[in-house]
């Protein structure tokens, strides 16, 4: 273990710089101590130059950099030989290179960055359960606070954004605190990237176990190699199931908790630091939890400054509330403490923005038109199929008996149909109700279009769209008619097309594609459809870009968009989209109903403010909100198509 690491001056011993990660001191006359063995090394024939010099209980691995400084780690000697000496001639090597053109003040203020992972082993630890189970107040806990005031506001972003870290002398561990609302968890799959371990949470409840199973099986699709841990929080309830019953039921290691027990906080720490250590494999110094340096963000020192005070009874030092300060990157973070705001629409916990839902719902979102369903029907000599059906809504319907009511309806009155193959005139049957909904009918000489909406509010151009397309579609088939066999598989390459105008969802260029291990079968029979289907799959690495994808395929974009499209929605891939703080956003659809309704009435605010000319951390402060919190409702709105990312 590197609990010491200091650059000196090889001739006085002098310290440039020095970091203690670990409660162990390693003094002025260690320093000496050390250049003594480390010259009597340098003038010993047979000896490597960089063997370890032993100062008292240290083992100290050394380097020299630029003939001038010595770089110093020093450990309790328990650590393999090897691994530590690669680490520090990686280490020399670095401020070396690090010294060309900087002052030693650079190497002052930033060496442990430069030394990074040769120092630190970090762990990325995800919380995940239901709403209200106690995933927060276990990170409260876990940071040495009070439990929140009040009664349980449901989190909507991760609690602690990945800029900032938890220091547990060289552990760096990144707590994700994952909201628990179904609505979110489309969004999970996104930030189980890198995780080394996941607690699943459960309030210990009858009922909120078996959804806990539900999540369970949620999990295992998404991080199917990650290790998974129950916590069994809420012990202290009379309705509580014992750890041991929900270990048998979910069929995963599980521990029992009390959260808001703050006597349970080092148990708790050394629990997940354990899993964690276990999971990477590295071992976690037998010391105890209160000798481990903690509350630490990126490389700020640990020495108190005037805005810090002592927390009472733990000799941790903690933020005073709320005070912004600039972190690298020119990201805002929020201190410690508690600040309630007084808007009513959020509450500010800590480092987490807590958007409540609103009471009422901005009508503006309630008369917008939504595509559930569009079908492309082929007709010939008095017989309609259907040749294929586009789901937006994931909600099914039987296509057929929507196809034999506009067939009929036609017999009877007619859809008319003009010379070049496209309606010009509407009459009653082009607009007809289904289980509610209203189904917009097109047709031109071979084929019917059919468009099922919420309601007619943007009719107008859903049939300039339609009678488009079907124009397209049927020079595209111009010439099959004499020879086709009748099979309706043989106009599906056409959907392409009507993806290109209807989308079953935006697909940026900046998106990256990542292939999950199953999806569900496509119901397409066409081989042309299905050959572009498994090239484009086939060329999905997990790191192109979708305007990658499009450059290296020999085939159309609209094939690649369409294939893409029709990958995600029957779960062969998932797309991501990095959002940073300088990112600029552009507003391109309205927030839905069921968005505002989970975030709250700021979400249409903040989108209203992405113009593309402003940066996502200048927008959020225009609003007052946490830049964590509204990067991961970001991520989502991009990805469903609310905005766009611009640059």
């Amino acid at each position: 273990m590197i609990h010491n690491v200091l650059l000196i001056d090889k001739v006085d011993g002098s310290v440039v710089t020095r970091t203690r990660f670990w409660k162990i001191d390693f003094t002025d006359s260690d320093i000496q101590e050390f250049l003594t063995g480390w010259r009597d090394l340098h003038s010993t024939e047979g000896l490597s130059a960089d063997t370890p010099v032993y100062v008292g209980p240290h083992k100290v691995f050394h380097g020299g950099v630029d003939n001038e400084l010595v770089l110093m780690f020093v450990t309790d000697g328990r650590d393999e030989e090897r691994t530590i000496k690669h680490k520090m001639r990686e280490g020399a090597s670095r401020i070396s290179t690090a010294l060309r053109g900087n002052s030693i003040g650079y190497i002052r203020d930033n060496l442990e960055d430069i030394l990074g992972e040769l120092i630190f082993t970090r762990f990325k630890v995800s919380y995940v359960g239901s709403g209200g189970v106690g995933k927060s107040t276990l990170l409260r806990l876990l940071f040495g606070r009070e439990p929140a005031p009040g009664g349980y506001v449901p989190t909507i972003n991760v609690a602690v954004d990945s800029s900032e870290t938890i220091q547990f002398g060289t552990f760096l561990v990144t707590v994700w605190d994952f909201a628990g609302q179904a609505v979110f968890q489309d969004l999970w799959q996104f930030y189980f990237a890198g995780t080394d371990v996941i607690f699943l949470v459960t309030d210990s409840s009858f009922r909120n176990v078996m959804q806990t199973k539900t999540l369970l099986r949620t999990i295992k699709k998404e991080a199917p190699a990650v290790p998974l841990f129950i916590i069994a929080n809420k012990q202290d309830l009379p309705e509580s199931m014992r750890g041991e019953k929900i270990q048998r039921l979910l069929g995963a290691p599980t521990f029992s908790m009390v959260a808001t027990d703050k006597t349970r906080r080092e148990e708790f720490i050394r629990l997940m630091l354990e899993v964690a250590a276990k999971t990477v494999g590295v071992q976690l110094p037998d010391r105890p939890i209160s000798e481990m340096i903690t509350v630490r963000k990126g490389t700020e020192e640990i020495e108190p400054t005037p805005e810090m005070r002592r927390a009472p009874g733990d000799g941790e030092y903690v933020k005073e509330p709320y005070q912004e300060s600039s972190a690298q990157g020119g990201e805002t973070l929020a201190s410690s403490g508690t600040t309630q705001v007084e808007s009513g629409t959020q509450s500010r916990t800590d480092d987490t923005y807590e958007i409540e839902t609103p009471q009422v719902v901005d009508t503006r979102i309630l008369d917008q038109a939504r595509m559930l369903h569009l079908l492309l029907i082929v007709q010939k000599e008095g017989l309609s199929e259907v040749s294929y059906h586009l789901n937006y809504s994931g909600e099914e319907i039987d296509t057929n008996s929507v196809a034999s009511l506009i067939s009929a309806l036609d017999s009877f009155g007619g859809i008319d149909g003009d010379a070049s193959g496209i309606a010009d005139k509407t009459d009653a049957l082009e607009t007809i109700e289904h289980e509610g909904n209203l189904v917009m009918v097109e047709k031109s000489d071979h084929f019917v279009m059919a468009l099922i909406v919420t309601n007619d509010s943007a009719e107008e151009e859903h049939r300039r769209i339609m009678g488009g397309l079907l124009r397209e579609i049927e020079h595209m088939f111009e010439d099959v008619w004499d020879t086709w066999d009748g099979s309706p598989a043989e106009f599906e390459a056409s959907m392409f097309m009507v993806l290109t105008q209807l989308p079953l969802r935006p697909v940026s260029f900046d998106y990256v594609a990542r292939a999950r291990e199953a999806g569900k079968p496509l119901p397409f029979d066409n081989r042309d459809v299905g050959k572009a289907v498994v090239d484009v799959k086939a060329a999905i690495d997990g790191t192109a870009t979708v305007g990658g994808l499009v450059r290296s395929l020999d085939l159309p974009r609209e094939t690649v968009i369409g294939c893409l499209q029709l990958m995600e929605r029957f779960g062969w891939i998932d797309f991501q989209v990095e959002i940073q703080p300088d990112s600029h956003l552009r507003k391109s659809g309205e927030v839905d109903e069921e968005t505002q309704k989970a975030y709250g009435a700021v979400v249409v605010k903040f989108v209203d403010l992405c113009d593309g000319s402003t940066a996502l951390q200048d927008v959020v402060k225009k609003l007052n909100v946490s830049l964590p919190a509204m990067k991961f409702v970001a991520t989502k709105l991009v990805l469903d198509g609310v905005l766009e990312v611009v640059a």
